[in-house]
């Protein structure tokens, strides 16, 4: 991922930072709506990073509410980890937002693509 900073009037590139990337990670995380999931994959496609550096950055989290990183699961849908209580706490926090877990798995009709949602 490159980051573009404006200094002295002259546009610089330079690589990410892992900082900048998770407060990328985090800003695509907040567009998934109350009821949606994406994937690690998703996300990672639209920042052009691997999906495991995804899954770190929302390990990470600390601003449960803002950022809803209990929305992103694993691209055969299930669940994976929720650092903050749990992936039981996850399926909750989903459940209540109206999204249908079975057998651990979060149900295609649920899932979005972040690329697209972005780009629209």
């Amino acid at each position: 991922m490159i980051v573009i900073e404006e200094q002295n009037g002259v546009l610089i590139l330079r690589k990410a930072s892992l900082s900048d990337i998770c407060e990328a990670v985090y800003a695509v995380t907040m567009t998934i709506p109350p009821g949606r999931v994406s994937t690690y994959s998703s996300i990672a496609r639209v920042l052009g990073v691997s999906p495991r550096i995804v899954a770190y950055c929302l390990s990470k989290n600390k601003e449960l509410i803002k950022i809803p990183c209990h929305r992103v699961v694993y691209s055969n849908r299930g669940l994976g980890g929720f650092s903050n209580g749990g992936p039981l706490l996850k399926k909750r926090l989903l459940e209540l937002e109206g999204v249908r877990v079975k057998d651990n798995r979060v149900e295609k009709e649920f899932i979005v693509d972040v690329g697209g949602m972005i780009l629209e």
